[in-house]
């Protein structure tokens, strides 16, 4: 009995040692927070969540144009099209993408990470655009999002969602920090 209290009690200053050892990054810096099974490393998440949620926000809506990470996505319209996946429609979202940056960037990346979509509040995936020479002007914007763009460029580009009705489409934009700074509502019929 004694050597599993030894070792429960090892194990236990092996884990608060490694967790008072890490060096604290700004909350702009830090890993989303994950939930853990100890005790404490959910305590530690939870700090890591009420720190980031006192940041300001790092990014902004306005005027139809998303700004985040010195880029701008100014949304240009909306469409509900054939999908690639039989007897589905794909809600299309069109956009310029500007970088603001002093390097390249791939606009996907941010987007994905900051842009989301709803429906009946269940979340929707990334659909894929059919295969017909009427959207290969689509399918050419697509094709943009995933490859760098320079510094000081611009590219039209666009996003994609696969709804599951007709009912309403809700997209989402949060900052770095996963804050939501605005919502936008479409209709689909």
């Amino acid at each position: 009995m004694s050597r599993v209290k030894l070792l429960a009690v090892l194990g236990s200053l092996l884990l608060l040692g490694g967790c008072g050892a890490a060096q604290k990054q700004p909350s702009s810096q830090q890993e989303p927070a994950r939930h853990h099974s100890s005790s404490v490393a959910v305590s530690h998440a939870s700090q890591s969540q009420h720190a980031s949620s006192q940041s300001a926000p790092t990014a902004t809506f306005r005027n139809q144009t998303f700004t985040i990470d010195q880029t701008t996505f100014k949304l240009t319209g909306s469409e509900v099209t054939a999908s690639a996946t039989a007897n589905r429609q794909l809600f299309v979202l069109y956009y310029t993408f500007t970088n603001h940056q002093n390097k390249a960037v791939v606009p996907v990346d941010l987007w994905q990470s900051a842009v989301s979509a709803t429906q009946s509040g269940k979340k929707l995936t990334t659909g894929n655009l059919s295969f017909t020479t009427s959207q290969t002007s689509d399918n050419n914007k697509l094709n943009r999002t995933v490859m760098p763009v320079k510094a000081g460029q611009t590219i039209h580009g666009l996003a994609t969602f696969e709804p599951k009705s007709t009912k309403p489409v809700t997209v989402i934009f949060q900052d770095t920090h996963s804050h939501t700074i605005h919502q936008s509502h479409y209709s689909l019929s």
